[in-house]
């Protein structure tokens, strides 16, 4: 585990960049009224870690936020993008709005320094977590496993999403509710439900990240299970 603390760079080449254009207020009226987080409280120095829904509250995609003072853009998984497409397109034209989807390098760093990178913003850091955004690939990074960076991620309670997981699992299930979900902004797609659940569930989801020596087989995994270094980590609900 001390490897994965060292300074390490990784491109994230399953991730992509939209930008919103037009009118930033109306681009955060907008997203106030479909996205789990609070984008009065995203900004420029840091990826806000969000999540779009169902009217089931159940979790469409998954994305970080970054709101400059030029637009707002999410970095989403390829996966995902046509998802969270069809949920926004429809709006649009209502918010004069469109999405532009951008070719871009997205590198990944982890480590326990400070890096290079715009740092997401999660309710625990166990290793620094960031990104860096450029339209150019650089050469000199040094691409290892991407296992390391989905463990990084792991390690600060964050599971990324891909196709494979959509409308499989509500926000509370994912961990979601402590790092993604703003309960004092209003409403949302699928709030209702989600606020139900937070606040008057008697049986409350304690996800769990394991270790074990072995793959997981009586264990419910939720999202994917890491093998690292002859161990084996994923999410399980105690």
């Amino acid at each position: 585990m001390d490897s994965l603390l060292d300074n390490k760079t990784f491109y994230l080449n399953d991730y992509v960049k939209i930008d919103f254009e037009g009118d930033k207020e109306a681009v955060k009226k907008l997203l106030q009224g479909q996205i789990t987080s609070d984008i009065e409280e995203s900004g420029s120095s840091f990826f806000q870690p969000s999540a779009i829904c169902d009217v089931k509250g159940f979790v469409i995609a998954d994305f970080l936020i970054l709101n400059t003072e030029e637009m707002i853009s999410i970095i989403i998984h390829n996966s995902l993008t046509a998802c969270i497409k069809a949920e926004l397109e429809p709006m649009l034209p209502f918010y004069k709005t469109s999405l532009k989807e951008t070719k871009i390098c997205c590198l990944g760093f982890i480590g326990n320094k400070k890096n290079v990178g715009i740092p997401i913003s999660f309710l625990q850091t166990k290793v620094e977590v960031s990104l860096k955004i450029d339209y150019q690939e650089e050469k000199n990074a040094e691409y290892l496993n991407f296992n390391e960076w989905k463990l990084g991620n792991y390690l600060n309670g964050n599971i990324f999403l891909n196709d494979d997981f959509t409308k499989k699992y509500r926000p509370h299930e994912l961990g979601f509710d402590k790092s993604r979900v703003s309960f004092n902004k209003g409403c949302f797609k699928g709030q209702e439900i989600i606020a139900r659940v937070h606040y008057k569930s008697k049986k409350e989801s304690k996800l769990k990240l394991n270790q074990t020596e072995e793959a997981p087989t009586e264990q419910k995994v939720i999202g994917e299970v890491l093998n690292y270094e002859n161990q084996f980590y994923f999410y399980s609900l105690g």
